[in-house]
């Protein structure tokens, strides 16, 4: 883990994780839109912002990082962040001190292989 970012406040690392999660989902968007497979009903205006190129490029950085997380970091990262239907469901798998461990340290590693 970076030791910049073990440093950081809890409440600044998921601020910053659910940015690259909108972000990721931003691009994603876009080059579904450009390759047309998938159809918004609406207009996405970050579309413009960047050429399909770097949507694709951000995309596949953010996957690659994630892929390289261990089973539990993906977990976590996953259903807080990209797909948060279910506001506690670690409950079951995690007692709540593990959890926040676990999740401090899901967010660092995957934040430090974005960089």
């Amino acid at each position: 883990m970076g030791k910049r970012r073990t440093k950081l406040k809890f409440k600044l690392l998921c601020e910053e994780t659910r940015q690259v999660a909108r972000l990721y989902f931003r691009a994603l968007n876009s080059v579904i839109l450009k390759d047309g497979k998938y159809d918004l009903n609406m207009a996405i205006k970050e579309r413009r912002e960047m050429s399909d190129d770097i949507h694709r490029l951000y995309t596949q950085k953010i996957e690659d990082a994630f892929r390289k997380l261990d089973v539990d970091s993906q977990r976590i990262i996953n259903n807080d962040f990209f797909f948060n239907n279910y506001k506690f469901w670690w409950i079951e798998l995690y007692s709540t001190s593990t959890y926040y461990r676990l999740k401090r340290t899901a967010i660092c590693r995957f934040l430090d292989r974005i960089d």
